[in-house]
């Protein structure tokens, strides 16, 4: 008998009474289709705390390990509904950590989930997501895939995007692009949606091309380096059985090309790949790559290519 999937949805303890998190949502809705267990976890530090006030003592009612068990309460009364309404297998946990990140990072580490799920925020009006600082380390070391899941979109399309870069100009290992692919098309099955395979080509500039080149013809390379991008995304997609209406190669900058094509297929959801460019931590992914997230109306998963090996490293996104 297969295992089952396992996934965790990350919550903040201050919403739960207020409008239904993405995240909440988006979790609901994959555990059902997949039949997945569903954790749902919080994890929560107040400064308040241990701040007595003026004049009084903290009471035992104005503890952590109180203020936790309130969180785990509710928590609990989520799952229970939802394993009635939904039929859903749902486990609950909450945990007292003074930084967010670190307290779901530990989390992970206990249950090893197959997929974590995070709401974060798309703002109309910036026209950009409101990534915060858990988002950011999540994204750099989260050890499994990640989704952030945005308020705007229900998944109306179930259409799934995935970012592949078969040339591997990026470095990468090959690994990658298949576990971007499999995580993809799993989804896409399980979710009753489309797949679409997406890879750009940003050709070299025609003048550099000229001094790079002279006396070549610019249209020639332009046209064996498609046919070149061409015979390995076949190579890449040969064990998988993609039709060729469902994949796309376009011409232009990666950043640029993937979020027209994002908005062209109205996708819910967008799988990239996060590759670890070294050993330093707390450097700041690439500004194209912070345009791309910000710019993104719909989920995002974030795939790494050595999930089992990522501990804090340089990480960069790669989505061409």
């Amino acid at each position: 008998m297969a295992r089952r999937q396992r996934i965790l949805t990350v919550l903040n303890q201050d919403e739960l009474d207020s409008q239904p998190e993405p995240a909440l949502e988006r979790g609901v809705f994959i555990a059902r289709e997949t039949n997945a267990i569903l954790e749902l976890f919080v994890s929560e530090y107040h400064p308040s705390f241990y701040t007595p006030l003026i004049g009084k003592s903290l009471h035992n009612e104005w503890k952590p390990e109180t203020y936790i068990r309130f969180a785990l309460s509710q928590l609990q009364e989520i799952s229970e509904r939802l394993a009635h309404r939904e039929q859903l297998d749902v486990l609950a946990d909450a945990a007292w950590n003074r930084h967010q990140y670190d307290g779901i990072m530990e989390k992970i580490s206990r249950i090893k989930p197959d997929l974590i799920i995070k709401t974060t925020h798309h703002d109309n009006r910036l026209n950009r997501t409101l990534f915060n600082y858990t988002d950011w380390h999540l994204i750099r070391n989260c050890p499994c895939p990640l989704m952030l899941a945005k308020g705007e979109d229900s998944w109306e399309t179930r259409a799934v995007v995935a970012c592949v870069d078969p040339s591997h100009l990026h470095g990468r290992m090959e690994t990658l692009d298949n576990s971007i692919i499999e995580i993809a098309q799993w989804l896409a099955y399980r979710l009753k949606g489309e797949l679409h395979i997406f890879h750009a080509i940003d050709f070299m500039p025609e003048s550099v091309f000229r001094l790079w080149q002279p006396g070549s013809n610019y249209n020639t390379y332009k046209k064996e380096s498609r046919q070149e991008h061409e015979t390995l995304l076949n190579e890449l997609l040969k064990p998988y059985g993609i039709g060729s209406q469902r994949i796309h190669i376009l011409e232009g900058g990666s950043a640029e090309t993937l979020l027209s094509f994002a908005q062209e297929t109205n996708a819910s959801l967008v799988v990239m790949g996060a590759v670890s460019k070294g050993t330093l931590g707390n450097l700041l992914i690439g500004n194209t790559a912070e345009k791309v997230l910000d710019a993104l109306r719909c989920d995002i998963l974030v795939v790494k290519s050595n999930p089992l090996e990522v501990k804090e490293l340089n990480t960069e996104l790669v989505f061409s």
